[in-house]
């Protein structure tokens, strides 16, 4: 592994040290720096990726470090809305399913990639974003309920191409 390769890693990092900060900055009411610590996240997502693929260093072993990354940022985040009262504590358990699925179904070669489930961190990160920006009850429930028909749909479409793949189709 060349010195090239942790230059994505490094970035994907940034996550992991950022998850702590967001939890210590939202329950103590910082909320402009929650906001500020988000966006960086989001930025270290983008670029870590990218990154990887200019420099001609992507890896399934980045893609897992950056996927455990976005869990580990997302898990925290929404446990501080939960301490603070913004979501029920059983939607850890919806995004904790999604995740062992994922593990589940990707094997631990090659990541699988399905159309909708690629989009459910993405998906969670602007849901942890717009709850953060406009704390409305309201907002939040119909975030909710779009998360879980995300997360049905993502069950099915991850199931029917891990099937496929199965099949050596």
């Amino acid at each position: 592994m060349s010195y090239k390769s942790h230059i994505p890693n490094g970035l994907t990092s940034i996550r992991f040290i950022a998850a702590p900060l967001f939890f210590y900055a939202f329950l103590n009411d910082l909320f402009l720096v929650s906001l500020f610590i988000l966006i960086l996240s989001g930025i270290t997502d983008v670029l870590d990726g990218y990154v990887a693929r200019k420099m001609g260093t992507s890896s399934n072993k980045g893609a897992y470090l950056d996927v455990t990354a976005d869990f580990a940022l997302i898990v925290i985040c929404f446990l501080a809305y939960i301490i603070k009262g913004w979501y029920d504590p059983l939607i850890l358990v919806l995004i904790i399913a999604m995740f062992l699925l994922f593990v589940a179904t990707s094997g631990l070669e090659k990541p699988v990639y399905d159309p909708l489930g690629k989009y459910l961190g993405a998906y969670l990160m602007l849901m942890i974003f717009i709850s953060l920006i406009f704390p409305e009850i309201v907002l939040r429930q119909v975030l909710l309920i779009l998360l879980i028909l995300i997360c049905l749909t993502s069950v099915l479409t991850r199931l029917f191409f891990f099937m496929r793949r199965s099949d050596g189709l």
